[in-house]
């Protein structure tokens, strides 16, 4: 069964059940307005009835703004003449007739509340229904992303290595080398926008197993790069979050560890808690970031957004990844944290508390501003 029909059979049933409560109230107000007739003296009591009657089924199941009003007219207009006979009649004192006017007045911001109230919850139930629907076209559009971008980059290295084996001359070559060299580039770079795609999906909340996701990546990365990898977890426990979220630091942090390392060079990534704080992140044994650099970083490890590139630095790319990680730790009211690693390299890492969650969304005004930054790509030459 489609949502369309779904829907329209709740509005069906809906709709079915809005007029039985009418039709009940219907009988209960004749009953009480023939008791009223039929006890003089003691009209009050099948009066008030009838409204506590009213305000049961229209909270219940909300009729159409055409049978509220209707009922109370047609409600007010008997009971109000009931009560002026027994006025005329000498049975009631003229200041009882007054309830008539008040009750109605009273009913009439009843149905006028639950109705906005009702026109409130049709908005959010609406957006809400918008916004999984958004969320499943997300998930859809970056699994046809990723295979879209990663299939001819795949191929296209493929020939481009190909094409490089075979050819002779040293300077076309050189000229393929470069070619290389950018469509490395751009592979690293489609990699991190389709995190950060991946990164606008609500977070989905489990009991994560931080050792078991540090052994994860480890064993995932280990496969394609040769570097000396330590897994630094013991103690890292449970955190209640995304893992989602969790696995792209990791790998964003890893990515950046092994484009600052070489073969042989060492690669810890860490995962501790301490006083009620989660520290996660990626040591090395490469170059390491400047003094003055860390502490800039370090500064700005709550706010979000991109990190502008190294200058002079030929390895640096869009500073997109480090806006990924900090984003990623802000969102959960944590901070991005840069410290020499004791390998002599860099050591980057989240620090998030473990009592919040990851409720907020990520910002992606981060990654306008990382396109617009792109370093140019280089010419080649010959």
């Amino acid at each position: 069964m489609t949502s369309l029909s779904v829907a329209a059979t709740r509005a069906t049933v809906t709709l079915s059940l809005s007029r039985r409560t009418y039709l009940a109230w219907g009988l209960l107000a004749i009953c009480c307005a023939v008791l009223m007739w039929e006890l003089p003296g003691d009209e009050t009591i099948p009066y008030h009835v009838a409204w506590a009657g009213f305000a049961l089924a229209f909270g219940a199941r909300v009729w159409s703004m055409t049978q509220a009003w209707l009922a109370l007219a047609i409600f007010t207009a008997v009971t109000g003449g009931i009560l002026a006979v027994r006025v005329a009649e000498g049975v009631l004192l003229w200041q009882e007739i007054t309830e008539v006017p008040l009750m109605s007045l009273i009913m009439a911001l009843l149905v006028l509340n639950v109705r906005r109230r009702q026109d409130a919850l049709r908005v959010v139930t609406s957006v809400a229904h918008r916004q999984k629907q958004q969320a499943a076209d997300q998930v859809l559009l970056t699994r046809l992303t990723s295979h879209e971008m990663r299939s001819p980059l795949t191929i296209a290295s493929g020939y481009l290595e190909l094409l490089r084996l075979s050819e002779p001359d040293a300077r076309r070559a050189d000229d393929l080398d470069i070619v290389r060299e950018e469509l490395e580039r751009v592979t690293r770079t489609t990699e991190r926008l389709l995190r950060v795609i991946r990164l606008q999906h609500q977070p989905g909340t489990e009991t994560i197993d931080m050792p078991g996701v540090v052994a994860e990546t480890v064993r995932r990365w280990a496969g394609m790069m040769q570097r000396q990898w330590v897994v630094d977890a013991d103690g890292a426990g449970e955190l209640v979050g995304s893992p989602e979220r969790m696995r792209v630091v990791l790998d964003t942090l890893v990515e950046n560890a092994i484009r600052y390392t070489a073969t042989g060079d060492t690669i810890r990534v860490h995962a501790s808690q301490a006083r009620g704080t989660l520290v996660l992140g990626v040591a090395d044994s490469g170059p390491g970031i400047s003094a003055s650099r860390r502490i800039w970083l370090n500064a700005e490890g709550t706010s979000e957004g991109f990190s502008p590139p190294l200058e002079g630095d030929a390895r640096t790319q869009t500073g997109l990844g480090l806006g990924i990680v900090r984003s990623v730790a802000v969102a959960r009211g944590g901070r991005l944290m840069v410290d020499q690693a004791r390998e002599g390299g860099a050591f980057v890492a989240i620090s998030v508390p473990l009592a919040t969650t990851d409720a907020r969304p990520i910002q992606t005004a981060m990654l306008d501003s990382a396109l617009r930054t792109l370093p140019p790509a280089r010419q080649a030459t010959g």
